[in-house]
């Protein structure tokens, strides 16, 4: 019976709302924030179905294997994207204390990329696609999310102007990732013949959105929560908010290349890349330290802030293990010669999605919407237990992933044993990872349940 009442849908969640948004800017912002909380949920139930197709493949389904993954991937893209916008509305008016240049351009910019982003996962469940691995929507619906981020940039650039004399290190941050975010997607909605120039440009978005861009608007969602929380004071978060993203940008430019070599670029970029991924490991490294720091110092009371700090946590833990170190030692050029393209890249593609981005936008999503209210007690343990789920969840597909590519490297790679051979042997740690997938997808629906339910509470 104490288990049973950590879970979500028995008995109240919230306390009652004390106080409203301030800010038309944060009004606006909880739309975005709850269409990625409900795009999450719809991506990890999309990507059960997907693994549990791979190793049974005769069940019936509706939307072939490669269909299915293509949706997988576009969410994966998609719902951080709506997130990261509505994340940056709300705490760049909260570093300014002003409102934003533009409400009315913000919600028909919410319109914008709900709409083509839904057009994308539309067309693809009906087999249209460009065959474009990770973008395999057709260009012109990613023209629809440029336009949007293309509103959004002078939104934000028009606010920063309007302030220019009291702009503070986050907010700028903040609108120069989602610059960043238009400027690496733009590219992308154009036909290259040039496989090379085809390829070279994917991973913009692949890997540049994810390690540079999305870098840029996470640490500024950070640097505030950790002044709002106390954890950090803001010349010191400041600090190293500047390294961050000196470093975001340097290592994220250059730290790309191990991907250049495996499409047609001269063989210095393995190494360049390898040697620029060093870099990155700094800032998480430091961020890690000040935020030890500042729980021996700072005990954090509200329950609010304390569910938020397990979302960032777990960013953290896996920004530090699956994105820098574990992308630093495949990134090796005589490791990456043997692992690249193997399920050990799945498995460092899925660690470093949460830890640089996915848990910092729920954590995110769930600060402003929950803004006005705090959990009660049984609420609370509701929400720690579907981290935890998701944790466990994730853990476990990583694990079977990272497995199933060394054995896989050392079959194919290695001995070099024929690859249909050495699938049929891969299938044990594909199963796992579905069952893996089925805990990451309870917590998350766990969580879905607690900010839907949190949501209501405070919409009015």
């Amino acid at each position: 019976m104490k288990l049973l009442s950590f879970l979500p849908f028995l008995g109240k969640t919230q306390k009652p709302v004390v106080r409203k948004q301030q800010f038309l800017a944060q009004k606006i912002s909880r739309r975005y924030c709850f269409t990625a909380v409900t795009l999450f949920a719809l991506q990890s139930v999309v990507a059960v179905a997907g693994a549990i197709d791979l190793v049974i493949p005769d069940l019936p389904s509706p939307i072939p294997f490669e269909f299915g993954r293509a949706i997988h991937l576009g969410l994966a893209d998609l719902w951080p994207l709506i997130g990261t916008m509505g994340m940056v509305y709300y705490f760049i008016t909260a570093e300014l204390d002003r409102e934003i240049y533009s409400p009315p351009l913000a919600r028909w910019q919410y319109w914008i990329v709900v709409l083509f982003s839904l057009a994308i996962f539309t067309s693809l469940s009906f087999k249209i696609g460009n065959g474009r691995e990770f973008l395999e929507g057709l260009p012109v619906l990613y023209m629809g999310i440029c336009i949007s981020l293309a509103f959004a940039t002078y939104n934000l650039l028009r606010t920063l102007f309007m302030v220019k004399n009291n702009i503070t290190p986050a907010a700028a941050i903040m609108t120069v990732g989602i610059i960043f975010l238009l400027l690496l997607l733009l590219p992308n909605t154009i036909f290259y013949s040039n496989p090379i120039a085809d390829e070279a440009t994917k991973f913009w978005v692949v890997h540049l959105w994810e390690e540079m861009a999305f870098e840029l608007t996470s640490a500024g969602f950070i640097a505030t929560f950790y002044v709002v929380s106390g954890l950090a004071d803001r010349a010191k978060i400041e600090k190293w908010l500047y390294l961050e993203a000196s470093l975001a940008v340097i290592g994220g430019l250059y730290g790309t290349g191990h991907h250049y070599y495996w499409i047609g670029f001269p063989a210095a970029w393995l190494a360049i890349g390898f040697l620029v991924s060093i870099v990155e490991v700094i800032p998480v490294g430091l961020l890690a330290h000040m935020t030890y720091t500042g729980l021996k110092s700072k005990k954090i009371r509200s329950r609010r802030e304390k569910l938020t700090l397990w979302l960032v946590l777990s960013s953290l833990f896996y920004h530090i293990t699956g994105a820098s170190l574990l992308g630093l030692l495949i990134s090796i050029p005589w490791i990456n010669l043997y692992m690249h393209g193997t399920y050990v890249t799945s498995g460092h593609a899925h660690l470093a999605l949460f830890g640089s981005l996915g848990f910092v936008v729920l954590a995110g999503c769930y600060y402003i919407l929950s803004r006005g209210s705090e959990p009660t007690l049984k609420g609370y343990k509701s929400g720690v237990l579907a981290v935890i789920l998701l944790n466990v969840g994730l853990l476990s597909m990583a694990s079977a992933l990272l497995t199933a590519g060394l054995k896989e490297t050392y079959l194919w790679r290695y001995l070099g044993m024929d690859f249909e051979q050495v699938r049929l042997q891969l299938n044990l740690y594909l199963f796992i990872r579905a069952f893996g997938g089925t805990i990451f997808a309870l917590g998350d629906l766990f969580l879905f349940w607690l900010i839907y339910k949190t949501w209501k509470q405070t919409s009015h």
